[in-house]
C-alpha cells in the first residue's frame, strides 16, 4: 500500500509545497479582495465576511472530525493493516454523509433568516437567502471527499491535496476577479466558487481512489473487520475532544463578524475583514508549514523518549518565536500604511485596534508548536473543556464590550485577546506536558514568557513608530519595514545567543548556506 515517501522527505515536500502554494494563493486572494474593495460597496465585502462566519457554525466537517480521523489512521497505516483501514475509511465516509445531511437541512432552514444578523440591511431578504444558499453549497461540496483528504494527510502526502486545491482555487479566484471587474456580480462570484469547489473535490476523490484502489474500491469497503472496543473508545474520545476544540475555535474566531454585523453593521465588518485577511494570510502560511510536521510529531511521540520530544519542542518553539517576531514587527509597523495604500483611508481602523489585532496574532502564533504537539500526540480528549470555556469567555467579553461598552471593533478584538491570555497561554502547554510528555512545565514557561515578552514590547514600540509611515509610499514602507525587522531579529539573537536553541538554529543556517553555495558552484 505504501506509495508515500519516507517521513523526512514527505515532511519536507509537504512543507515546501504548502509554502509555495500558500504564497501564490495569498496573492490571488488579495486580488479578489482588491476587486471587492474597488468595484463593489463595503456592504458586499462585509456580507462576504458575514457569510464566512455563519457558515463556520454549520461546518461540522471542520469541527475536528477530520483531524481525529487522521490520528486514528496513523497506526493501521504504519502496520499496513488493510482490513482495519478499509473499515475506518468506510466508517468516516458514512459519518460525513450524515454531516452533509444535517448541514444541508440546518442551512436551508436558516437561509430565510440571514437578514436578522445584519443591522439595517441594504439587501432584500430574497437576495440574502439566495446568496447564502450558494455559499452553503460550496461548503457542503468539500465534505464528499473529506475522508480521502484525511487519508492523504495520514500518509504524509498532503502535498497532493495542496496542489489539487491550489490548481482549482487559482482558476476560481482569477475568474472571480474577472466577474467582479466586468459585471460587478456578487451572485456570479458565488456561482464560480461553487463550480470550482465541486471540480476540485471531484478531482481529489478520483486521484485518491486511483492511487489507493485496494482501500477505496467498493468491494474492499464491504469486507468485514471487527475493531476491538479499546480502539473504538479511543476514536470516540478523540472525536469528542476534537469537536470540543473546534467549537471553541469557531466561537472565538467565527463570531467576530457576526457580532459586528448585528450591533454595528456591514461597514464595520468590511473594515475588519481587510485586517483579518492579512492576519489569516499570515496564519495560514505559517500554520500550514508547521502543521505539515504533525504526522512526524506523532511518530516522534510513538518512538522517542519524553526528554527527546521536549528537546524537539523547544527547538521548534524557538524557530516559531523567530517567525513570530519577524511577522509581528512587520505588521505592527506597516499594517496601517499597507491598508491605506491598498484599500484607502475609508478602510482604516484606529491605531489602538490595530495594535491589539497584532498582539492577538502574536499570541496565536506562539501557540502553534504546542497545538501541533497536541495534534501529533492525539490529546484532543484533554482539550474538551478548555475550548468550551475559552469560547464562553470570548463570546461573553466581546458582547459585553461591544453592546454594553460601545467599544465597536476594539471590543471584539479585546474579547479575543482576553480569552487567549486567560485560557490558552496556560492550558494548552499544561495538556502537552502533563498528559503527553509527563514532564514539569517550569522550563517551558520561562522560555515562552521570555520570547513573548520581547515580542509584545516590540509590537507596542514599533506600532507607535508606524504612525509616521501611514502616508508613506509603498516602496519606502517596504524598505523601512525590512530594516526594522532585521534590527529586531538581531537584538533577539543577541539576547538568546547563549541558549541551546540558538546554537541549533545557527547550525541549521550554516548547513543551508553550504548547500546554497554548493548549488551555485
Amino acid at each position: 500500500m505504501n506509495k508515500g515517501l519516507n517521513r523526512t522527505k514527505a515532511a519536507s515536500l509537504n512543507a515546501t509545497t504548502m509554502f509555495v502554494t500558500q504564497i501564490v494563493g495569498l496573492v490571488l486572494k488579495f486580488l479578489v479582495q482588491t476587486a471587492f474593495i474597488h468595484e463593489l460597496s463595503q456592504n458586499y465585502l462585509g456580507l462576504n465576511g458575514l457569510f464566512a462566519n455563519v457558515i463556520s457554525f454549520l461546518s461540522f466537517a471542520d469541527l475536528g472530525i477530520g483531524t481525529a480521523i487522521t490520528v486514528a489512521l496513523y497506526q493501521p497505516i504504519a502496520e499496513n493493516n488493510m482490513p482495519k483501514l478499509r473499515v475506518l475509511i468506510d466508517f468516516y465516509r458514512k459519518t460525513y454523509l450524515v454531516i452533509i445531511g444535517v448541514t444541508t437541512v440546518v442551512g436551508v432552514l436558516m437561509s430565510p433568516w440571514i437578514y436578522t444578523f445584519i443591522k439595517n440591511p441594504v439587501f432584500s431578504q430574497t437576495q440574502l437567502a439566495m446568496w447564502f444558499l450558494l455559499y452553503l453549497a460550496s461548503t457542503i461540496m468539500t465534505y464528499f471527499s473529506a475522508h480521502k483528504r484525511s487519508f492523504l494527510i495520514s500518509t504524509q502526502e498532503e502535498y497532493l491535496n495542496s496542489l489539487n486545491d491550489f490548481s482549482f482555487k487559482a482558476i476560481q479566484q482569477i475568474s472571480q476577479v474577472v466577474v467582479i471587474m466586468v459585471w460587478q456580480s456578487f451572485a456570479g462570484f458565488l456561482v464560480i466558487q461553487l463550480v470550482a469547489t465541486l471540480m476540485a473535490n471531484w478531482q481529489l476523490s478520483r486521484m485518491v481512489q486511483k492511487r489507493y484502489p485496494a482501500i477505496f474500491r467498493r468491494e474492499a469497503q464491504k469486507e468485514k473487520y471487527v475493531m476491538d472496543r479499546q480502539a473504538i473508545r479511543q476514536i470516540k474520545k478523540n472525536v469528542v475532544g476534537a469537536i470540543s476544540s473546534k467549537i471553541g475555535t469557531i466561537v472565538v474566531f467565527g463570531t467576530d463578524n457576526l457580532i459586528l454585523s448585528m450591533f454595528i453593521g456591514l461597514t464595520a465588518v468590511a473594515k475588519y475583514s481587510n485586517y483579518m485577511l492579512v492576519i489569516q494570510s499570515m496564519n495560514s502560511l505559517f500554520s500550514q508549514v508547521i502543521g505539515s510536521f504533525v504526522s512526524s510529531i506523532g511518530n516522534l511521540h510513538a518512538t522517542a523518549t519524553p526528554e527527546r520530544q521536549e528537546k524537539v519542542l523547544y527547538r521548534l518553539m524557538y524557530i516559531n518565536a523567530i517567525v513570530n517576531l519577524f511577522v509581528s514587527t512587520g505588521l505592527a509597523f506597516a499594517f496601517s500604511g499597507f491598508i491605506n495604500v491598498w484599500a484607502g483611508k475609508n478602510y482604516l481602523l484606529p491605531e489602538v485596534v490595530m495594535i491589539v489585532i497584532v498582539l492577538n496574532y502574536s499570541i496565536n502564533q506562539a501557540r502553534y508548536v504546542v497545538q501541533n504537539f497536541i495534534a501529533g500526540m492525539g490529546l484532543y480528549w484533554s482539550l474538551r473543556w478548555k475550548s468550551l470555556i475559552e469560547a464562553g469567555i470570548n463570546l461573553g467579553l466581546s458582547l459585553l464590550f461591544v453592546s454594553v461598552g460601545q467599544m465597536g471593533v476594539l471590543g471584539v478584538v479585546i474579547g479575543t485577546l482576553g480569552s487567549n491570555i486567560l485560557i490558552n497561554v496556560f492550558w494548552e502547554p499544561y495538556i502537552v506536558f502533563h498528559d503527553g510528555l509527563k514532564l514539569p512545565l517550569k522550563r517551558y514557561f520561562c522560555k515562552y514568557f521570555m520570547y513573548e515578552a520581547f515580542t509584545l514590547i516590540v509590537i507596542v514600540i514599533v506600532g507607535k513608530l508606524g504612525l509616521a509611515a501611514v502616508s508613506a509610499g509603498l516602496p519606502m514602507l517596504i524598505l523601512d519595514t525590512m530594516a526594522l525587522e532585521l534590527t529586531v531579529l538581531l537584538l533577539f539573537g543577541i539576547c538568546t545567543s547563549k541558549s541551546d536553541e540558538f546554537k541549533y538554529v545557527k547550525i541549521l543556517i550554516q548547513k543551508l548556506l553550504v548547500k546554497v553555495k554548493n548549488t551555485i558552484i
